[in-house]
């Protein structure tokens, strides 16, 4: 009998042994080949597949350091897990590549001394105890290093981009250089100190009109604002040149837009036809410009239109209430939406996008072949082109003179809607405009308009030769230069992810725009604002307010209704049986 007992206890010490040799190995297993299951549409609980290229691409150990206190509010408690989850994913996917230490500086006077000389702040969050509002001092802020360089999260709050974030930093601090943009002056405004700059209005120069763009550039690369006034060639070092315009170009300065083309840099052109001025009211004027030409001779014809969609964006208006006047939101076509089906879905820079407003665009005819795909006319001969983003069936266009007016009565003309081109991508070995011309003298002192008096040749430019052609070059044309300026930037944020995505795609590669834009999804019910009588958005909204409600009170009788059967039928069996004696 007790060697029975010895027996069995043996054999429960083998089989736990044994459970947890099995969890030992699955665990070894876990971190040497993570999985997760993630069924959301975005992938939110999971990173990306250009994430987990980056952490397998490290070469070298990177540091991160999380300085989270552990004394947080209940409701910080799911940012805490978040970060948790998502820096153990990276971990699994870099190996020993990547060191990631918790450190609490509330707790530790040498770890708090260390995020503060890394730039992480102490924040105070709000809590409530024992029905009395308090505040705590804590610290939420990441820090990623190597070698003597460093990238700092502050404050951890949005976990929507920290994926984002977290690759970026691990990217800025793993490469070996910075990619130089060069954004094109097209103000006049002569540069004035700082001490006098803030005095005077300053809403006109380039940079204050792409203040935003050049923010969430600088993220990423080295901007340079490229004054082309003195007529000197654009610094070779460029990797990306973007022309935010067409105006106050000389054919000087189309030159050297050509040229650095030519030699072989990536070129973006933000190319207006039509300039709408709001100074005296709301005035449209088709331009003339030698940039125009130039993007003609490459393939690419900016038509001097406006292009109207019925999917569009909406302006505010004043109009009286009552006693009131209000400002009432109505639709304006000359603001068209594109949504997720405007976008070529295979080309990277915009596959992912929606929810984008372009105002006062022109539309784009291509004078060169058109192909499917992107990728099919790299090294090609022949310069070749793929629509990266047009507008819906239902829009027209308006030629000649333009009626602004919001309040008018929007109707296209019959038979005569259809896609529009507004954003096309042209690769090829490319002729220059200038080819077999002379080049073009420099322009006389504060001269900028196209009846500009030119000075004699220079003597610089006697030594230099014209670039007649360039190989595999790569041009991305918008046919509006509004939507990523001034207020266009601020009131829709996914106009500036949309340039910055192709300047990634021109400059880096398509990782960081995969990462970015896979939380943009195009949530409209209804794009055609100028459709009348459509029910659609109210159906969904009565089905959301009246019919689930009513779903739910059924079930819960049905359910009722089938537990009270068995009680109802055992009750008159017995009464059966009692009678029956």
């Amino acid at each position: 009998m007790e060697t029975k007992k010895i027996k069995n206890r043996s054999e429960v010490l083998i089989y736990i042994l044994a459970i947890l040799g099995l969890f030992v190995v699955i665990n070894y297993l876990a971190t040497r080949g993570f999985k997760r299951i993630d069924m959301t549409e975005g992938k939110e609980y999971s990173i990306s597949k250009a994430t987990k290229k980056s952490l397998k691409g490290l070469n070298d150990i990177i540091t991160i350091k999380v300085f989270f206190s552990k004394n947080l509010p209940p409701h910080m408690n799911k940012i805490v897990t978040d970060v948790k989850d998502i820096l153990s994913e990276y971990q699994a996917y870099a190996g020993k590549n990547l060191t990631i230490t918790w450190l609490d500086p509330a707790e530790d006077p040498e770890s708090k001394q260390t995020a503060q000389s890394l730039g992480i702040p102490e924040v105070q969050l709000q809590t409530f105890e024992k029905d009395k509002a308090q505040v705590l001092n804590a610290y939420l802020g990441i820090a990623i290093l190597y070698e003597d360089k460093k990238e700092i999260l502050p404050v951890v709050q949005n976990l929507q981009n920290l994926e984002y974030d977290l690759t970026m930093a691990i990217m800025k601090v793993s490469r070996t250089s910075v990619p130089t943009v060069g954004v094109v002056k097209l103000d006049t405004l002569p540069e004035l100190p700082p001490q006098f700059a803030d005095k005077m209005d300053q809403s006109g120069k380039t940079e204050k009109q792409l203040e935003i763009l050049y923010q969430r550039l600088r993220d990423n690369y080295t901007v340079k604002t490229i004054d082309l006034s003195d007529g000197s060639p654009i610094d070779a070092s460029i990797k990306t040149l973007i022309v935010p315009g067409v105006v106050n170009l000389t054919e000087r300065k189309v030159y050297e837009i050509d040229q650095f083309f030519m030699n072989g840099g990536k070129l973006i052109v933000l190319a207006d036809a039509v300039t709408v001025s709001l100074q005296y009211g709301v005035n449209a004027t088709p331009q003339e410009s030698k940039l125009l030409d130039l993007l003609e001779s490459y393939g690419v014809r900016v038509e001097k239109n406006l292009v109207l969609d019925a999917a569009c964006g909406q302006v505010s208006i004043p109009q009286k209430v009552g006693p009131f006047t209000m400002n009432v939101p109505v639709p304006y076509p000359y603001f068209p939406r594109l949504g997720a089906h405007s976008f070529d879905k295979n080309s990277p820079a915009v596959a992912t996008l929606s929810d984008i407003v372009m105002p006062w665009v022109s539309s784009l005819t291509l004078t060169v072949d058109k192909v499917d795909n992107a990728s099919a006319t790299a090294d090609s001969s022949k310069v070749r082109a793929v629509v990266l983003a047009e507008t819906s069936e239902k829009s027209w266009v308006a030629t000649g003179s333009f009626n602004l007016n919001p309040q008018q009565q929007w109707a296209a003309p019959a038979g005569e809607t259809r896609k529009h081109t507004v954003a096309a991508y042209l690769n090829g070995n490319f002729k220059s405009y200038f080819a077999g011309k002379g080049i073009p003298p420099k322009s006389a002192p504060g001269s900028d308009s196209l009846s500009q008096i030119k000075l004699e040749a220079d003597p610089a430019d006697a030594n230099r030769t014209t670039v007649e052609s360039n190989v595999n070059g790569q041009l991305v044309v918008f046919g509006d230069a509004d939507f990523a300026a001034g207020q266009n930037a601020g009131a829709s944020p996914n106009n500036v992810t949309m340039l910055v995505n192709v300047v990634d795609w021109l400059s880096l590669d398509n990782n960081l725009i995969s990462i970015r834009t896979r939380s943009l999804k195009d949530r409209t019910i209804e794009a055609d604002l100028l459709k009348e009588g459509s029910s659609k958005p109210a159906m969904i909204r009565l089905v959301n307010i009246f019919l689930m409600p009513v779903v739910f009170i059924a079930i819960g009788l049905f359910i009722f209704i089938r537990r009270k059967e068995p009680a109802t039928t055992v009750v008159s069996n017995e009464k059966t049986e009692v009678s029956s004696k």
